[in-house]
């Protein structure tokens, strides 16, 4: 099991039992991202990782979905004193109804997180909003990869998907347990 395997799993993240996914599936196990997005030394131990993983690469800009990957984002900002952007994939109504909140340039390279991955529709839509906005996307890093489809459907967008442990692979569960 490789180091990010075992925090996920020490942090309690991996949660058994029967539980509704947002498009409407039934599984047996969940990975509560807030248990290793909230607890400061495991969050510390995911942003060391972040940062191994982004080591050499030249990137301008952190950017990630909103709600789920400002903690990873932020985390990683600090760390690395890079800007942040927060990419909205539905529709604000109130305020300046931006979709990216932060600054992304035109031609500025992009590192994309995100905590938990299944489909990888999040984090697909999320790149090609930054790349909307002018941003150049030069990786995809997810935490938890569920294993199940994400990174092909990531391939057939055009982009590389990375994780840092994936169900089945690293963490004690197999997909579509």
């Amino acid at each position: 099991m490789t180091d990010i395997a075992s925090t996920i799993e020490d942090c309690g993240a991996i949660r058994r039992g029967r539980f509704e996914l947002s498009d409407g599936s039934l599984i047996d196990y969940y990975v509560d991202k807030y248990a290793f997005e909230t607890d400061p030394e495991t969050l510390g131990r995911v942003t060391d990782a972040i940062v191994e993983r982004l080591d050499g690469r030249e990137i301008d800009v952190l950017a990630g979905p909103a709600l789920g990957a400002v903690p990873l984002v932020t985390a990683a900002s600090l760390r690395l004193g890079l800007p942040s952007a927060f990419v909205r994939l539905g529709e604000k109504r109130a305020g300046t109804q931006a979709r990216i909140e932060g600054t992304i340039e035109k031609g500025q390279r992009v590192a994309i997180l995100e905590d938990v991955t299944m489909t990888g529709a999040t984090i697909t839509e999320t790149a090609a909003l930054v790349e909307d906005a002018g941003g150049v996307v030069e990786a995809l890093i997810v935490v938890v990869d569920r294993d199940e489809g994400a990174a092909e459907r990531v391939a057939e967008a055009g982009y590389e998907l990375e994780y840092l442990t994936r169900v089945g692979e690293d963490l004690g569960i197999e997909p579509g347990e």
